[in-house]
């Protein structure tokens, strides 16, 4: 796979950038630089020759006993993460200096 000189004129537009056309040119040549070494990763087969080939067929051991394992936080409702928090909006404590008044 490889960009053209089109490609990046359309993703410099898209990033909103404005590039000189010898940045153009740069940048054409260094994205193809990257696919080049893409490509050349994707046809490895790391299966066969690596030493991680067991980390790669199955998920890794986890760190951590069960019984030791805590119930994900965010699966709580989020009120039980403030300190404060009133008709489904956190309430936050104005800025050093700044008075409210409460409402009666």
């Amino acid at each position: 796979m490889s960009v053209t000189h089109a490609d990046v004129v359309k993703i410099a537009a898209l990033a909103r950038l404005e590039l000189a056309e010898e940045e153009l040119e740069r940048l054409t040549s260094e994205l193809n630089g990257i696919l080049g070494h893409v490509d050349q990763l994707t046809s490895l087969d790391l299966a066969e020759t690596s030493d991680l080939t067991p980390q790669i067929r199955s998920p890794l051991p986890a760190t951590r006993a069960a019984s030791v394992e805590e119930p994900d936080a965010l699966t709580r409702p989020l009120g039980s993460f403030a300190p404060d928090w009133r008709e489904n909006f956190f309430v936050v404590p104005p800025p050093p200096g700044v008075h409210r008044e409460e409402p009666e």
